[in-house]
């Protein structure tokens, strides 16, 4: 029973977007925790190394999918995968707008 309760799609998701906040945020209070979010933001961004940053904090994302694969949580791993994608869309938007 408890197999099935984590093997979903809306957990994948939810974690697929949370892993790489969680990420980006330990990032932040490592480096630049003197920092506001926005100088943050506007620091990386003025570097043209925003998406770069994003997209680094997505690679925890793979191990969560590996994890989910391994215990055979396919809806879950799937929904890793989708909000995998939706970062990359999320990039893509940044990098060229």
């Amino acid at each position: 029973m408890t197999s099935e309760r984590f093997n979903n799609l809306w957990i994948g998701i939810a974690t697929g977007i949370l892993v790489p906040f969680m990420t980006l945020t330990c990032y932040y209070f490592a480096r630049y925790s003197k920092l506001s979010v926005a100088e943050f933001i506007t620091v990386y961004k003025s570097l043209g190394i925003l998406t770069h940053i994003i997209s680094l904090s997505v690679l925890p994302d793979l191990l969560l999918f590996f994890l989910f694969i391994r215990r055979d949580y396919l809806k879950s791993a799937r929904g890793v995968l989708l909000a995998t994608f939706l970062f990359t869309f999320t990039v893509l938007l940044l990098r060229f707008l």
